[in-house]
């Protein structure tokens, strides 16, 4: 590739100059002596370094320090001196670790070539004294776990000719690039993985280095792209790669003013946007060109065909070129088949359509096709005969069907395959299955295939396989032991799940399993003692039956267990608390049985999603439960669960935002969480954005805890069918982002919270058959809420319902405490709602007693009262009298 041939060549290039009088000692008949001084620095370097012993074996002291493994001299003003220490790591018995790097390196001064890659130096930092090696012209630092700031006096090598600081696990900075204005010999600078998000001139830094032929600033937290420059001095520059920044950015114009050197643009994921300009015209060495993985628009550029070697105008020289996951939209230009040298196109996720021929494949050099997720018509005749042989082979969603494509039979050493989405029917033909040994990907899913699986036993390459949403039939395949992704969700797979068993045996590598939704039927084999890198297991929507077997317990690095929709039963193994990296567990719709476990909260901190719904759990919600403080999906409903909701729900932190969503995407199964949330939409009418709270058809008792409307991030919520009391939290108008709420068939009481008219959201709606009285809140949040949402509570009144609110309002006696601060002070505060009343009740009966003795011992004070009562009573009644006498002659 012309990529890894440039890169070669500079770096010969750099150690030509280096290495061009280094010898050893077996060459000719020479006899090197090694300089003592010199010779004590190397003993001392090595003295500083630990569990390297099989690095530095050959380091005998007795014998010539230029015959060391790593070490290479060179005759130096008629002496020989180490020139050169090629130390780097080749695995965990060489690698060098300590957490600095030894400063007896100064005693060699005519060292010209470092290499201390691939070590572990604990995160310790890059020592200053390296930038008094004055001679050095290589420097190769990357992958060792340096941590904290680049030293400034790496300026000093003013002979620096190569140099390599990355890849040190994103532990290094730097706050500014001056320091390369003293490295004017520079060809190679590579700072990926370094954190230069404070630096604001990086450019103009680079700008100043007039011989740079290779620029590696990967994933440096880059989040400014000058589109310009007004002079322009790395014009040698061959390479550049600025992926994994955060530049959100255009593509700079400068770039087409270098476009005579340049031979590899790398703006991976860098956060581009606009449209591609359409000026390759004149770059003429480009041979690599990927801004994939951004947010790029407009057409494909039509100067991309264009591209020539100008030593030969008819030989283009583009030979890999990636344009995925963008928005590029239209179709390809005809000039594209002019690029007669090109060996990977990959244009796969944009939105480009058109009809592909033969012609536009006249690649003879092709290794790499994909166009998958587009909206391509690959239009291809069926005796068509390619001109190359692919590698990979990506034509996802590209209407090649319905015939299963014969040209394949071509292809015979591809490593990847995916023609999924293409509506392809029929029966798989047999020579596909044996078409190529070499093949490690294969998805054929979401099409109309059928057949018997064969047995995939002997394809030991072969570790991901989909053949997911199909109509294949017939009892599982036998797997090889190199299998890792085994998908064949959606088919009519019938037969036990024994199969698996024998190939979770001891070194096996499957890690992702997932036969849902298909006919199996029989228990669950308890073999899962060596399926120690099993992260996601799918059995879902099966005929399954009898327990859960005791040795998934040994699952441990498992991340997502879904074993819904069967007929599992008995009570949970509590083998299973040892599952303690979950993120899923969805055993829904089942006949599991028992009281819910305890160390579900204890011991699964992870969870997000907890699915126990429609089993026969019964007794009371533990408290446990609510140390799950990342739960998203909490599905209870269905179960025989008594008791009381714990007030402690608040401390579901993600419901309730207080802490962020985490990803639960287990790579490379990136297609994971979408499947996963197809199935539990299915299961529960939510939104995309689901947040799940689901108690329904229990026999809770008790009220709803005010703690509830915490949870602000809640899209569904349902409690119906239960036993609650009490009113509806008046706070229910702060959870805006419901969708769903359905409190329905419980015996809830009191008036309707105004608040309820905050929720925009709403989309689905349920207080029907309760006890709720009162006007129903103007200003609802849906359009027109049915009738049928409020029917069942007596003393309601108001639209939607036909009971107009013209009459006296129904006063429920337990809702007479009106006052929201009285009602906490009532739930929180009882010690002082207590004693409030109790000098109530003594401040009564002080006055009451001290009324009736003055009344008892003063004769005078009775007459008085009693006139006075006589007085008012006569009053009371001639009222009384006049208002019926009224009412009577208005009914006559």
């Amino acid at each position: 590739m012309g990529t890894v041939y440039l890169i070669l060549k500079t770096i010969v290039a750099v150690l030509s100059c280096v290495k061009s009088s280094a010898l050893s000692s077996s060459q000719g008949n020479l006899v090197v002596r090694c300089n003592q001084s010199e010779k004590s620095a190397l003993v001392k370097f090595r003295e500083d370094c630990s569990n390297s012993m099989d690095r530095f074996s050959s380091w005998i002291t007795e014998e010539d320090c230029c015959n060391w493994r790593g070490v290479m001299c060179s005759n130096q003003t008629g002496q020989w001196h180490v020139t050169m220490l090629d130390l780097r790591g080749h695995g965990p018995a060489e690698n060098s670790q300590g957490d600095q790097v030894s400063d007896s390196l100064l005693d060699l001064p005519y060292l010209s070539y470092l290499d201390l890659s691939s070590n572990n130096f604990l995160q310790g930092q890059v020592p200053e004294f390296i930038g008094s090696l004055k001679n050095l012209e290589y420097l190769n630092l990357s992958n060792a776990n340096f941590r904290g700031m680049i030293p400034d006096h790496l300026g000093n090598l003013s002979q620096l000719q190569y140099l390599d600081l990355s890849g040190n696990e994103y532990a290094l900075r730097a706050n500014k690039l001056d320091w390369l204005h003293g490295l004017s010999s520079l060809k190679v600078l590579e700072l990926g993985g370094v954190d230069l998000s404070l630096v604001v001139n990086w450019l103009d830094a680079v700008n100043m280095l007039p011989s740079l032929v290779k620029l590696g600033f990967f994933a440096c937290e880059l989040n400014t792209l000058p589109l310009r420059l007004s002079a322009i001095n790395f014009t040698q520059l061959q390479i550049l790669d600025l992926s994994f920044n955060k530049f959100n950015s255009p593509m700079p114009y400068w770039l087409f003013n270098i476009s005579q050197s340049l031979s590899v643009i790398n703006f991976q994921r860098s956060q581009l946007r606009a449209s591609i300009p359409d000026a390759f015209e004149s770059m003429s060495y480009l041979t690599m060109f990927d801004l994939s993985d951004n947010y790029l628009a407009g057409e494909f550029p039509k100067t991309l065909g264009l591209i020539a070697d100008d030593d030969n105008s008819t030989r283009p020289s583009l030979r890999e070129l990636y344009l995925s996951n963008n928005q590029l939209k239209g179709s390809l230009p005809p000039g594209i088949a002019q690029l007669s040298e090109l060996e990977v196109l990959d244009l796969a996720s944009n939105s480009m359509d058109g009809v592909i021929t033969e012609d536009f494949l006249n690649f003879s050099h092709l290794q790499v096709l994909v166009l998958s997720s587009n909206s391509f018509m690959v239009n291809i005749s069926s005796d068509w005969t390619p001109p190359f042989d692919l590698d990979t082979i990506g034509l996802q969603s590209c209407q090649i069907g319905p015939d299963f494509p014969r040209w394949l039979q071509t292809q015979k050493d591809f490593v990847s395959i995916d023609i999924s989405s293409n509506n392809i029917s029929g029966i798989v033909p047999d020579w596909f299955w044996n078409i190529s040994m070499k093949v490690e990907y294969m998805n054929l899913s979401s099409n109309n295939l059928g057949g018997k699986l064969p047995d995939f036993s002997s394809k030991l390459n072969l570790s991901v396989l989909d053949m997911s949403n199909n109509s294949f039939f017939g009892p599982l395949p036998h797997f090889s032991l190199s299998m890792m992704s085994l998908i064949l969700a959606e088919n009519m797979i019938t037969g036990t799940i024994s199969p698996i068993c024998e190939s979770l045996v001891v070194n096996n590598s499957l890690s992702y399993l997932d036969l849902s939704l298909n006919a199996l039927s029989g228990s669950i084999p308890d073999c899962w003692t060596q399926g120690n890198n099993l992260v996601v297991l799918n059995l879902a929507y099966n005929n399954l039956s009898g327990m859960i077997p005791n040795s998934a317990g040994h699952l441990v690095h498992l991340k997502a267990l879904i074993l819904g929709k069967n007929a599992l039963s008995g009570e949970l193994p509590a083998s299973l608390k040892y599952l303690t990296n979950l993120y899923v567990m969805d055993l829904g719709l089942n006949f599991l049985s028992g009281k819910i476990p305890e160390w579900i909260g204890e011991n699964m901190g992870n969870l997000m999603i907890l699915q126990l719904s429609y089993n026969e759990f019964d007794g009371n919600i533990p408290l446990q439960l609510c140390q799950l403080k990342d739960l998203k999906y909490f599905n209870l409903a269905g179960n025989s669960l008594s008791g009381k909701i714990p007030r402690c729900i608040d401390n579901f932190l993600t419901m309730a935002m207080v802490e962020a969503d985490k990803s639960f995407i287990y790579d490379p199964y990136t297609v994971y969480r979408k499947a996963l949330l197809n199935v539990l939409i299915r299961m529960n009418p939510v939104s995309s954005k689901f947040m799940v709270f689901d108690l329904a058809h229990n026999h809770l008792s008790g009220d709803i805890p005010g703690e509830i409307t915490s949870l602000v991030g809640l899209t569904f919520l349902r409690l119906s069918n239960n036993n609650l009391t009490g009113e509806i939290p008046p706070d229910v108008g702060t959870m805006k982002l419901l969708e769903y709420l359905d409190l329905s068939r419980n015996s809830l009481s009191c008036s309707i919270p105004t608040s309820i008219s905050l929720l925009h959201s709403l989309a689905r709606f349920n207080l029907s058959y309760n006890n709720l009285s009162g006007k129903i809140p103007s200003g609802f949040p849906m359009a027109s809420p049915d009738a049928s949402s409020f029917i069942g509570n007596q003393h309601l009144c108001g639209l939607p319902l036909t009971e107009d609110c013209s009459k006296p309002l129904y006063n429920d006696f337990s809702c007479r405490i009106e006052n929201k601060g009285l009602q906490d002070e009532v739930k929180n505060d009882g010690f002082e709602v207590t004693s409030f009343y109790f000098g109530l009740a003594a401040g009564f009966a002080v006055s009451f007693w001290a009324f009736w003795i003055t009344l008892l011992l003063s004769r005078s004070c009775r007459y008085a009262y009693f006139q006075f009562l006589d007085k008012w009573s006569d009053k009371i009644y001639v009222m009384i009298a006049i208002k019926v006498a009224r009412l009577r002659n208005k009914l006559a």
